[in-house]
């Protein structure tokens, strides 16, 4: 992976370069990596377990959550990246400065893949991010729990935190070098090369919003063309 950073940073543009060089300047020595990873996966999985471990026979209607849940969570996504993301919204703007001005100057078109482990830190969520998730999942799907059944909340925290690990996976994948056996799954390289054109400067703030899919870009009609 090393090597072929090496041989990308020689075309890289400069202002990335110089961009990567402060950010790894600023990493914390106490920084783990693959701990960082690890955090929201074990984090998703642990709840899922325990959602279905509870669950008490869900009914085929109960299982409609599942791609309601999925649904909702691509149109989340697509808005929560455009609207808070790539704008400056007090009082939330360190959103905006982690990923607008660090982690658009450090990969861009052309730039998009990580040196190394360590810049794990540029492409994940904190590792505190997918606790926090689930914690505030915990309501709506008691509420969903109490309204239409418990199997029915259960079945939508469980979705939920598996469509975080989903975002995350499929994020980190589109910044590993396009050798990377992750990137020859089916319809990875596609979406890699989606969230590619989204880091073109020009692009960033009104197309391919998505990350995980393609599919509310092209209902909003903000999809690349």
């Amino acid at each position: 992976m090393v090597e072929s950073f090496e041989s990308q940073a020689r075309e890289m543009p400069q202002h990335v370069v110089a961009a990567r060089a402060r950010y790894h300047a600023g990493l914390p020595p106490t920084y783990r990596p693959w701990l960082h990873l690890a955090t929201p996966f074990a984090c998703g999985a642990a709840v899922i377990a325990g959602c279905v471990a509870c669950l008490e026979g869900p009914a085929l209607w109960d299982m409609c959550v599942v791609p309601a849940t999925w649904i909702f969570s691509i149109a989340a996504e697509w808005r929560f990246h455009r609207d808070l993301l790539h704008r400056r919204v007090a009082p939330l703007q360190l959103l905006y400065d982690k990923h607008t001005v660090s982690h658009h100057s450090l990969f861009v078109e052309g730039a998009m893949q990580i040196g190394s482990a360590r810049d794990f830190r540029s492409i994940l969520f904190p590792w505190w991010a997918a606790p926090i998730l689930a914690v505030a999942l915990a309501p709506p799907a008691a509420l969903l729990g109490l309204v239409l059944g418990a199997d029915v909340g259960r079945l939508f925290l469980a979705t939920g935190m598996l469509y975080v690990m989903t975002y995350e996976a499929l994020h980190l994948t589109y910044h590993l070098s396009p050798s990377h056996p992750l990137r020859r799954l089916p319809g990875v390289e596609r979406l890699a090369l989606h969230h590619a054109l989204h880091h073109d400067p020009r692009r960033m703030q009104r197309e391919n919003l998505g990350v995980t899919s393609t599919l509310w870009d092209r209902v909003r009609g903000t999809i690349a063309r």
